[in-house]
């Protein structure tokens, strides 16, 4: 039975040591890990110290086997009490000591040495070695070790239950009052020997023998007396003290190795912490992308509006303002300000400003003198910053209605590799700018340079058009009106001769004449406003606006016309490449009413494809007396019509022959589908349905 008691004892303590050692293995930041190696050696020693009596109480005649027995338990006894204290003392230090804890090394020398004076004093008793080494290793290390484990495990306990680890920390509770059992148990029931507290039932019986065999030897246990031994516990509860101990090892294991279970809750908490977090980061960096792809946006779309409005010539003040309160909306800032150079370049001049309250273009530009607009002329951008420590001149970034500003981004203006202002974002707290924000300030500043620019080329464009028109006017007069008028001058004199000298039928034909030369004269004039009032002034499509003018054509000169559209969608030509076919379309009706002695005109507009590309063809057709060889003034237009269709990547053939009229075939090439799509957006041109109409006087 003693066999077994042992055994399953020493099985109890060998997987704590095993239980602790793979728990070790794996590794763990609690500050309990670092303390297994002292549990595992306390384990494994008193594994071997309980086999170790297994076998002494299995073996009766081997002498040598029981002496390695009794080294072997003699050995590990006292060691295994001495790795539980130092597994006991790494507990308790693991926790903040009170201040009286300094006098503990006094409060423990002091009864230590009066302990082992007494031990070494009674260790010449006539009882075995073994008995005092296991009584003083069970008073000295057994019990305060398992007394400090005790309250290692029961703060730990603490501990576990303030982190709401309610499981662990039951098992924790358990241990704790598990080892104070043990420190009854082991450390204070000892077998019978002349040292208090053991002995008292022991003492007496062999103190009354004593005095019936006069043993003098036996005199020495005289006046030592105690209450707590093997055979005390033996008559108390009728169990050997090694069941105890047994009960004892199961608890301490169970409840210990249950409570290694902290390790892989710690670890299983910490994953949870680290997914947590890997989640938490990826739904912020998810957010984060969602919200910088709605800013882009926002400043994509900005942009797209800035631009849209540029190409369809709004006021540039007007663009100017919508910049400002744009980029002070998206960049959350209080003051936007523009300034820009006087003529002279002198002085940089505030020209717009956008703050909270309100937006406007000053009447008056005031002089900007901040150091720090000038420093980001200089070096194309600059941060400012209050809230650095650094001292920051202020002074000029917002003007005198607004309070002054903590932070600001400066830009500078750029046209033609020379600086032409600034633009800078300024805000009153101190909130600084960041780089991705002086990035969007920088397309910002681009915004204004172009429409500046758009402004300027506009400008000269339309002062270009003008002198252009008016050269094309005097031409036209001069070409026709003015000789008609000149040779009417010449007529007008040679009817005064004629009526002086009386010939009445030199006269009458002189007057046919005349009359010949108003009419076209006055067919010129029409033609000349009929081109100024019909052609693209209007929202029309091309088609609407050549069979309008065709129309027109047809009243004025009482040629027959026939228009054919046969272009089933949007030509898609480019703006340029319009009015050039426009041109060529009207140079080719004025021929025929000039030129031709037509009576009646084909037009034909249609979309073909070749190897190049697509184009549309424009075929004029009449059935004239053909072009003269003679006639150089034609001629003249003719290649005019070549010029206008080369400069646009096109061509113009005319095929005639005397007496069988004229062809004129030009074709121009389309914008391909993706250019047409940004330049229908701009211009918004309408489609005209297909059909065919015939115009008479």
């Amino acid at each position: 039975m003693m066999m077994l008691v042992f055994f399953l004892n020493g099985l109890a303590f060998g997987g704590l040591g095993l239980a602790s050692y793979l728990q070790y293995r794996q590794g763990s930041d609690l500050p309990l890990s670092n303390h297994l190696p002292w549990l595992t050696a306390f384990g494994i020693a008193c594994a071997i110290t309980n086999w170790a009596d297994m076998f002494l109480a299995s073996t009766s005649n081997e002498a040598t086997l029981i002496s390695i027995l009794s080294i072997t338990r003699t050995i590990f006894q006292p060691l295994s009490g001495l790795f539980l204290l130092k597994f006991g003392w790494d507990l308790v230090r693991d926790f903040p000591l009170p201040p009286w804890s300094i006098f503990i090394p006094g409060m423990v020398i002091v009864p230590l040495a009066f302990v082992l004076t007494f031990a070494a004093t009674n260790f010449i008793t006539p009882s075995p070695l073994e008995i005092p080494i296991d009584i003083w290793s069970r008073y000295l290390f057994y019990l305060p070790g398992s007394i400090l484990a005790g309250i290692g495990f029961l703060r730990y306990w603490q501990k576990q239950r303030e982190e709401s680890l309610s499981d662990v920390s039951k098992l924790m509770l358990g241990a704790g009052f598990a080892f104070l059992f043990e420190a009854v148990i082991v450390g204070l029931v000892v077998p019978a020997a002349p040292y208090a507290p053991s002995s008292y039932y022991t003492y007496n019986r062999v103190l009354s023998n004593a005095f019936i065999v006069q043993d003098p030897s036996i005199s020495l246990f005289a006046g030592f007396s105690g209450w707590l031994d093997y055979q005390r516990v033996l008559d108390v509860t009728g169990l050997p003290i090694q069941f105890w101990r047994m009960l004892t090892s199961f608890a301490v294991t169970f409840f210990l190795v249950r409570a290694l279970d902290v390790f892989e809750t710690t670890r299983i908490r910490q994953l949870k912490k680290i997914t947590n977090e890997r989640d938490h980061a990826k739904e912020s960096a998810y957010i984060g992308q969602v919200s910088a792809r709605k800013t882009a946006e926002k400043w994509t779309d900005t942009l797209v509006t800035i631009n849209r409005r540029i190409i369809q010539f709004d006021d540039v003040d007007t663009i100017l303002l919508f910049i400002l309160e744009q980029a002070r909306d998206l960049l959350a800032a209080d003051f936007i300000g523009l300034a820009l150079y006087d003529e002279d370049d002198s002085n940089l001049e505030l020209k717009c400003i956008s703050s909270n309250d309100h937006s406007e273009l000053l009447d008056i530009p005031e002089i900007v003198q901040s150091t720090a607009v000038q420093r980001a002329i200089l070096r194309g951008s600059y941060l400012l910053s209050t809230g650095s420590g650094q001292l920051v001149d202020t002074k000029g970034i917002t003007n005198n209605n607004n309070p002054a500003a903590r932070e600001a981004g400066i830009v500078r203006l750029e046209m033609e590799g020379k600086p032409i202002g600034a633009i800078w974002a300024a805000r009153f707290d101190n909130h600084s700018f960041t780089q991705t924000d002086m990035v969007w300030l920088e397309c910002m500043a681009d915004q204004v340079v172009i429409a500046i620019q758009h402004a300027l080329m506009t400008s000269q464009l339309q002062s270009l058009s003008i002198t252009e028109e008016r050269s094309r006017i005097a031409r036209d007069m001069h070409d026709g009106l003015a000789q008609i008028l000149g040779y009417l001058n010449l007529q007008v004199q040679t009817l005064d001769a004629l009526l002086k000298q009386g010939k009445q039928e030199s006269l009458a034909g002189e007057l046919e004449q005349m009359r010949k030369a108003v009419k076209t004269a006055n067919a010129d004039v029409r033609e000349n406003i009929l081109s100024l009032r019909t052609m693209l002034s209007n929202e029309q499509g091309l088609a609407s606006s050549m069979e309008e003018y065709l129309y027109e054509f047809s009243i004025q000169t009482g040629i027959e016309t026939s228009f054919q559209d046969e272009v089933e969608n949007e030509p898609h030509l480019s703006s340029i490449t319009e009015v050039q076919l426009v041109c060529i379309f009207q140079e080719s009706l004025a021929n025929v009413r000039k030129h031709a002695q037509a009576n009646h005109v084909i037009v034909r507009i249609r979309k073909a494809e070749d190897k190049n590309g697509e184009f549309v063809q424009l075929w004029i057709h009449d059935d004239g007396i053909g072009i003269q060889q003679n006639r150089t003034r034609k001629q003249f237009g003719i290649e005019t019509m070549k010029e206008r269709a080369a400069s646009v990547g096109g061509f113009v053939e005319i095929y005639s022959k005397p007496g069988e009229g004229t062809n004129v075939d030009c074709n121009l090439p389309c914008l391909k589908t993706e250019k047409y799509r940004i330049s229908q957006s701009i211009f918004q041109q309408k489609t005209s349905p297909i059909h065919v109409r015939d115009g008479s006087k």
